[in-house]
């Protein structure tokens, strides 16, 4: 034997710790006053046979904690104490070996069984651990274990004939220590004392009442005898303590039930051992064997029980942690948490709810206090939203304002999810109300911003084309004021031709009227307003913008054509907005054209319907888009020109996707990229199809 450190060897491979030795000592200590403790509490008249055997649960105890590959240490430290223990009581070497055989059987069946399918502490915190604790120490480990145990006293000189009777005995009195003894050993060993201390004093009191009135109870049920034959009202008192054990299980769990049971356990079998019978079975044996399936038929449902009240219990403690931690991170977040009841018509609502709709700490969540502290504005559409979910199940995701006024109106935003039954009927509503505020303000700034910023671009564009609008105002002023002088001239002639004057005067209305609508189209897309939805006509929009930039075309020999659908669904947007975009668009196409032979400058503009709306496209024959800049053509600051800001592309995609839209940049296969503006149309319009017979067809050839 050689010693190194913390690991002895034994040779051959074979290393033992010095830790496990000393638990191994202290298994085989326990190992022998367990079993002599089974000598206190009484053996069968005549033999050496203990019908309750508490060193099988020392052995369990050892191997479920403890890893399989140690096992052999505990189990010949327990050899060592059962073969001294079994020697002084006149057993011979074979009885004691075969015993511990079968004793050790136990013990492994049961730990197989704890260690695989219970797994980890608590070993009884719910029904299904408890079951299968019950079922491997109840019935199949003594079971197994009495298969070798009944032979024992055959070995003594027994007959055959009575191993149905030593198998019932060695079974009945292992799995009476396994379900009365083995849970609260496994307790104890892994949780110490700590789960018999209950910090409340109140508690303590109670236990310790439970535990007096329990022995009361005992000492004086199990000593009601009369040698006449009081044997019927014996066993009916035998079910006296039953109560105080449920109580022990109600109030205290597995924990309580365990302790209790295995009081009530030694003390009837004691009682059983050393006093007069409490059955009339004929035999010592029949008795002790009637009062130990008395006692396994009361402790697996009290241990039953007292799981189950530990489970639910455990379920409870869960639930109210989670509901705190969930309140907790809700309010922190300022998020409420609320639930409506059809049936009771309550409706709940969180502290973080009443500090949402600001209400008093200790006013009642009702139904109408809420709906009133909604925004007079908002307060139908908030009605008809709850309406919905609770007739149909459907949830709830709106937002709506909270106060009279509009300055401090705050915004909230409700999320529910209608629970129905098992008929699919809505039983109630729960979800969360959220302070979106900030949201909305940070929001509403940005929308004036994006304003802010597509009211400059308008400005800007209008800028490039200074020169040519100059033009445009130009021509109807000169012709206004050649008609005028020429009337002029006519009246100072005294040769006044009234044909004549009327022609001009015709003239000066026309450019008049030519004039005030260049300064009209000016005005709007300079005006800065809040913006208005209305129904665009974008046959009307294409015509306006290509008359605002007729000079721009001529100047730079572009050609136009227009295809534009008859009957077209009117899209729902702000006309100035898309008529921003389409000014963008055109400029861009005439940009992209600059440097092509003046006969490939056509400009095409087409309208069709589409999928549940309307396509509008803006067609060039210039460079097209480059290779590397498809992904990035409409991020902000980026720019394909020499001299531009890279915002124009950007604000024109934001407006079309504020409109439900969408912009997308493609090239021709012949040259040229086309600009795709798809725009959602009212549902309600009718849908035309895109016959080419029914389009408007007009070219504009214009060159200088």
């Amino acid at each position: 034997m050689r010693v190194g450190g913390q690991v002895l060897s034994l040779g051959r491979g074979t290393m033992v710790r010095l830790d496990d030795i000393w638990r191994g000592i202290v298994v085989a200590l326990a190992y022998y006053v367990a079993a002599r403790i089974a000598l206190v509490v009484g053996t069968l008249p005549g033999t050496s046979f203990a019908p309750f055997w508490p060193p099988n649960i020392v052995l369990l105890c050892a191997l479920v904690f403890a890893p399989p590959a140690r096992w052999w240490v505990f189990l010949l430290a327990a050899f060592l104490a059962h073969a001294a223990f079994e020697w002084q009581i006149g057993a011979d070497a074979p009885q004691l070996s075969l015993a511990f055989f079968a004793n050790s059987l136990v013990a492994g069946v049961n730990a197989l069984a704890v260690r695989r399918l219970i797994r980890r502490p608590p070993w009884f915190g719910s029904l299904r651990k408890t079951s299968i604790y019950v079922a491997a120490a109840g019935f199949v480990a003594p079971a197994i274990g009495a298969l070798a145990g009944g032979f024992v006293p055959i070995l003594g000189g027994s007959g055959m004939a009575d191993y149905p009777l030593f198998w019932a005995q060695w079974y009945a009195a292992n799995a009476l220590a396994g379900i009365t003894l083995g849970p609260l050993a496994l307790i104890l060993v892994s949780e110490g004392m700590r789960p018999f201390k209950p910090a409340p004093p109140a508690l303590q009191v109670e236990a310790a009442v439970l535990a007096l009135v329990l022995a009361a109870v005992c000492a004086a049920v199990f000593n009601v005898h009369d040698a006449r034959g009081a044997n019927a009202l014996a066993a009916v008192l035998l079910y006296a303590p039953l109560p105080i054990v449920i109580w022990a299980a109600e109030r205290f769990g597995v924990k309580g039930a365990s302790a209790a049971i295995f009081a009530v356990a030694t003390v009837l079998v004691w009682r059983t051992l050393q006093g007069p019978p409490l059955f009339a079975a004929g035999t010592p044996e029949g008795n002790v064997l009637a009062v130990q399936v008395l006692l396994v038929g009361l402790t697996v449902p009290v241990l039953l029980l007292g799981s189950s009240i530990d489970e639910t219990r455990s379920a409870e403690r869960s639930t109210r942690e989670s509901e705190v931690r969930m309140a907790s991170a809700a309010a922190s977040a300022n998020i409420g948490l609320w639930h409506y009841d059809i049936a009771s018509d309550a409706f709940w609502g969180s502290e973080a709810c009443r500090a949402l709709f600001g209400f008093p700490r200790d006013a009642p969540f009702a139904r109408e206090l809420f709906l009133a502290a909604i925004h007079p504005g908002d307060r139908a559409t908030v009605t008809q939203a709850f309406r919905i979910a609770l007739r149909s199940g459907q949830s709830i995701a709106i937002e709506f304002r909270v106060g009279s006024g509009e300055g401090d109106a705050r915004w909230i935003q409700v999320r529910g999810q209608a629970h129905c039954d098992e008929a699919e009927v809505p039983v109630r509503v729960s979800g969360v109300f959220i302070d979106v505020t900030a949201r909305k303000a940070a929001e509403a700034e940005a929308e004036l911003q994006r304003r802010e910023l597509a009211h400059l671009t308008r400005v800007s564009m209008l800028g490039e084309l200074s020169g040519t609008l100059a033009h445009e105002l130009h021509q109807p002023l000169t012709a206004i004021l050649s008609n005028a002088q020429a009337a002029q001239n006519m009246i100072a002639a005294g040769r006044i031709n009234v044909a004549d004057v009327r022609d001009a005067l015709a003239d000066i209305v026309q450019e008049g009227h030519r004039a005030g609508e260049v300064i009209h189209r000016l005005r709007k897309l300079l005006r800065k307003d809040e913006g208005r939805v209305e129904p665009v006509e974008l046959g009307e929009l294409v015509r306006s913008t290509l008359r605002l930039l007729h000079g721009e075309l001529v100047s730079r020999n572009v050609k136009v054509k227009i295809q534009l659908a008859d009957r077209l669904p009117q899209p729902l947007g702000d006309p100035v907005q898309l008529q921003q975009v389409l000014l963008n668009l055109m400029m861009n196409a005439m940009e992209a054209m600059s440097a092509v032979p003046a006969d490939r400058r056509v400009l095409t503009v087409r309208s069709r319907p589409a999928d549940r709306g309307i396509e509008l496209t803006v067609a060039d024959r210039g460079r097209g888009i480059p290779a590397g800049d498809q992904s990035t053509i409409f991020q902000p600051f980026y720019s394909t020109k020499e001299h531009g800001l890279g915002l124009g592309l950007s604000i024109c995609s934001t407006i079309v996707k504020t409109h439900g839209g969408e912009l997308v940049l493609t090239n021709n296969r012949e040259g040229g990229a086309t600009a795709i503006m798809r725009l959602p149309a009212p549902a309600a319009q009718v849908e035309v199809q895109d016959d080419p017979d029914r389009r408007g067809q007009e070219v504009l050839g214009l060159s200088r």
